[in-house]
């Protein structure tokens, strides 16, 4: 490389540096660069209290059913609220490190590789260490640009998937009400054919009767709307579950193989640590949901 060429690549490589410690690096380390991704955020936050709220309460009610009847419902209930709980620790991460990988990533790890890259430039290609300062150049400035972006594609990823999964429930309840207005119109219709071609003893018959059945299932409805509403939250705890811990996780896999295949560097050590933690945080909360439920069982029974 010629001098006129070097001094070239290195006026670009500094003032590519000194862009991403001032104008860049104070914008994406103020909140006001992440507006859309905050909004999305609060309303996983939002969400997830109300399903913890909810899995709380009805884990109450529940236990609070005399003969321990509903204890094993209680239970899994509580297990549900720990996890919700560590749910809700992710997405407080997250809005923790938004800010906090902007700042490291551009004012930090990119000024340093640029840098790098500058000392690379202008040291002796007969000099040893030569190589390993590119090779750190490349991978400070991969790994800051890949902090940046890390919480915003997760985040992207959460909303499409959430999107996603409000569109099909919207038409699972829009399928739902069709079919109760299709079987009332055809009851209607059924009850006004009735009347007319049966006289007023077997009407009187036939409510009777309808009274009867209604009185002898109406156990079996209540325990069918239970178990319906309770699918539905698991369903919005799997789901909750899904965007707010194993997308963040996936995008996170696949940042670290995409650095482990542009500069070498292996993190999954890592990973496996930071599964670890959350595991054990998720058998903890679990544990004291439990105790909380099984204390107010005790109360409550005295």
């Amino acid at each position: 490389m010629s001098m006129r060429t070097r001094k070239i690549v290195t006026v670009v490589l500094v003032a590519l540096a000194i862009i991403c410690e001032f104008p860049l690096g104070m914008h994406f380390s103020s909140l006001d660069a992440y507006t859309n991704v905050n909004q999305t955020l609060d309303a996983q936050k939002s969400t997830t209290l109300g399903l913890v709220a909810t899995a709380t309460t009805a884990s109450v009610a529940m236990s609070a059913i005399p003969d321990d009847v509903g204890t094993p419902i209680a239970n899994q209930l509580a297990d549900l609220s720990g996890k919700l709980a560590v749910v809700l620790s992710v997405i407080y991460l997250e809005k923790f490190l938004l800010t906090t990988f902007g700042l490291v990533g551009l004012r930090m790890f990119v000024p340093v590789g640029l840098g790098l890259l500058v000392a690379w430039l202008w040291t002796r290609s007969s000099w040893r260490p030569r190589q390993v300062l590119f090779t750190w150049a490349v991978k400070l400035a991969v790994v800051g640009l890949a902090l940046v972006t890390l919480v915003p594609v997760s985040t992207g990823l959460t909303q499409a998937i959430n999107d996603q999964y409000q569109t099909s429930l919207e038409a699972e309840e829009t399928s739902q009400e069709t079919d109760e207005i299709s079987a009332t119109v055809y009851q209607e219709n059924s009850d006004q054919d009735t009347d007319g071609n049966q006289g007023i003893l077997d009407w009187l018959g036939s409510a009777i009767s309808s009274g009867v059945n209604a009185l002898a299932t109406g156990a079996a409805d209540a325990a069918n709307a239970v178990g319906e509403q309770l699918n539905k939250l698991i369903d919005a705890v799997a789901v909750s579950i899904v965007t707010s811990c194993l997308v963040p996780l996936a995008v996170l896999f696949l940042y670290f193989w995409l650095i482990k295949l542009l500069t070498g560097a292996d993190f999954t050590g890592y990973v496996a640590k930071a599964q670890d933690a959350a595991s054990a945080s998720v058998r903890r909360a679990g544990a004291t949901t439990r105790v909380i439920s099984d204390r107010h069982r005790g109360s409550t029974s005295k």
